[in-house]
């Protein structure tokens, strides 16, 4: 037993300096693509901090070494970087659902929305806001803190208050979203296929949205696995699953209409222009077939407008910037607006030009 243990000390270190030998001259070679130069003055420390940056972006093995370091902390601490909370049984949450907005904030926000919606009265298209809670709020069972998942219902009910005494018509998701048995994914940011459709059937009930005339008839694709977004603040993608973070699951589908008319990017297949849907990648992503979801619980076209990466406002900003939406304005907008981008770091643009008259 002793002589297995004597050579597994030498042939540590030997093997680590060969490591070292080998990344240094995959480095210093050019195998490894190193794109600053090793310029500025030793004495300052001016080289050494470049040389730093070199072996840190450089190394081999630098990404197989971060995950598992990150493995190691997400077992041995229940902990992830900057960015995610780490939750139970492998739940994750951003840390976007920790920062809580202050009132001024929220009010900000429901004045852009109410600005915006007075445009679009004006040009004969009703807005109908659809507010989204907050994942740590609804799957507060699942780890998340309990200070900040109230925080995020508190958020929400003031983001809706605020929008009531604006006059600006929003549905109130939560309840439904808490009746699903798992409205979102353990370790991505976004809801479920039944996540969307549960909202998808409060719009319906809320009468806010009047149902149209339509037969949409789902059409389903084959299941899909994905790492959730959250995992990457916590490991690698191939080590994820062998601590316990593995891939989610999706059904999604599309809905389609028969003998649906061609005409202009407003344009609809009746007397009627079909509805807007604009928000985030709660509604962009296909995957989470939100619009779809709305046209078999509306009975109506549904034109998605909704961009991923720009948060709720900007996709507004441009719409209401777009010539079309003056030539031919919808019959209303769906506005889906998650309340966990509510706060200081909003995004909000410039407050929309307020109508004519």
């Amino acid at each position: 037993m002793r002589a297995p243990l004597r050579l597994f000390r030498y042939l540590l270190p030997l093997g680590f300096f060969a490591y070292a030998a080998v990344a240094n001259l995959a480095v210093w070679t050019g195998e490894a693509t190193f794109d600053t130069a090793l310029e500025g003055d030793l004495v300052r420390g001016e080289t050494t901090a470049r040389l730093g940056t070199l072996y840190a972006a450089e190394l081999p093995h630098r990404s197989t070494a971060v995950g598992v370091m990150g493995a190691a902390r997400y077992l041995a601490a229940g902990e992830g970087r900057a960015g995610v909370t780490v939750g139970e049984d492998g739940w994750l949450f951003t840390d976007e659902e920790m920062r809580d907005a202050t009132p001024d904030e929220i009010a900000r926000a429901a004045g852009w929305v109410a600005e915006a919606g007075d445009r679009l009265a004006a040009m004969g298209t009703d807005l109908v806001v659809i507010p989204l809670p907050a994942k740590a709020d609804i799957h507060r069972d699942r780890g998340a803190p309990p200070a900040k998942a109230q925080a995020m219902e508190i958020q929400y009910r003031l983001f809706r208050a605020e929008l009531a005494a604006r006059g600006v018509p929003a549905v109130d998701t939560r309840p439904a979203l808490q009746d699903a048995d798992r409205p979102f994914f353990a370790r991505d940011t976004h809801w479920t296929v039944e996540g969307a459709e549960a909202v998808a059937g409060a719009v319906a009930r809320s009468g806010r949205v009047p149902r149209g005339g339509g037969t949409f008839l789902a059409r389903h694709a084959p299941e899909e696995s994905f790492t959730g977004d959250l995992v990457s603040f916590v490991t690698t993608e191939k080590i994820a699953p062998a601590i316990g973070l593995g891939d989610e699951e999706v059904s999604p589908y599309v809905a389609e209409k028969k003998n649906a008319a061609q005409g202009g990017i407003f344009a609809g297949d009746g007397p009627s222009v079909p509805t807007v849907l604009v928000g985030t990648s709660y509604s962009a992503d296909t995957r989470w077939s939100f619009a779809a979801a709305l046209k078999l619980a509306l009975d109506r076209d549904v034109l998605n407008r909704a961009q991923t990466g720009r948060g709720p406002f900007r996709p507004v900003a441009e719409l209401l910037d777009d010539p079309d939406l003056a030539e031919s304005p919808p019959d209303r907008v769906l506005w889906e607006i998650p309340v966990r981008y509510l706060g200081p770091e909003d995004g909000l643009p410039p407050a929309p030009d307020a109508p004519d008259g």
